[in-house]
């Protein structure tokens, strides 16, 4: 799922506005990044991980016709797993301005819900969003000046198995039985 959120999360603030640096690397770090903050680009955004949720899941997801084996099967996908996995999102810059707008727009334009691989669909909210930063612009040293919007974000997907099971294709009834009435 890692690499899905990465994917997704990228791709959003593309669309929302976050450009590449000069030499062409999209400035998306895994947090908690370990080069000295002074390297970084001033406009950047930070994504961590943090340990995944996983609860038992017995339900049937869908049936479908089995590809390619459409006349003799039929696929069952059933859900083993839900997997809750936390994500924090923080948005770093030293403009205010921009900050504010990027924010608004990654948010407007995060997808609520996205398909991973196996065909599942993988659910995006926005649990909770937090501003540090700024304060008094009384006193401000533009070169220290470091300014974040904090998304906090729950990715809750399925864990699933399809099972092939053949179409019931002759049915034979034993009339027989019925004809007698139970007596």
């Amino acid at each position: 799922m890692k690499d899905l959120i990465f994917e997704t999360l990228t791709t959003a603030a593309m669309t929302a506005g976050l450009e590449p640096m000069a030499d062409g690397k999209i400035p998306v770090y895994e947090a908690p990044v370990e080069i000295d903050d002074i390297m970084l680009p001033q406009k950047r955004i930070e994504i961590q991980l943090f340990k995944a949720t996983v609860k038992a899941a017995k339900q049937t997801v869908s049936k479908f016709a089995t590809p390619g084996k459409e006349q003799d099967y039929r696929t069952i996908r059933k859900a083993i797993d839900h997997v809750f996995q936390p994500v924090r999102l923080t948005i770093v810059s030293d403009d205010e301005n921009w900050l504010k707008d990027f924010a608004h727009s990654l948010h407007t334009g995060l997808p609520r819900q996205v398909t991973d691989r196996h065909n599942n669909i993988v659910k995006i909210d926005v649990e909770a969003v937090e501003s540090t930063g700024g304060g008094s612009k009384l006193v401000k040293v533009a070169s220290l000046e470091k300014l974040s919007k904090v998304f906090h974000l729950r990715f809750t997907g399925l864990i699933t198995r399809d099972e092939e099971t053949a179409w019931i294709k002759d049915v034979e009834i034993n009339v027989a039985g019925y004809q007698q009435g139970g007596k």
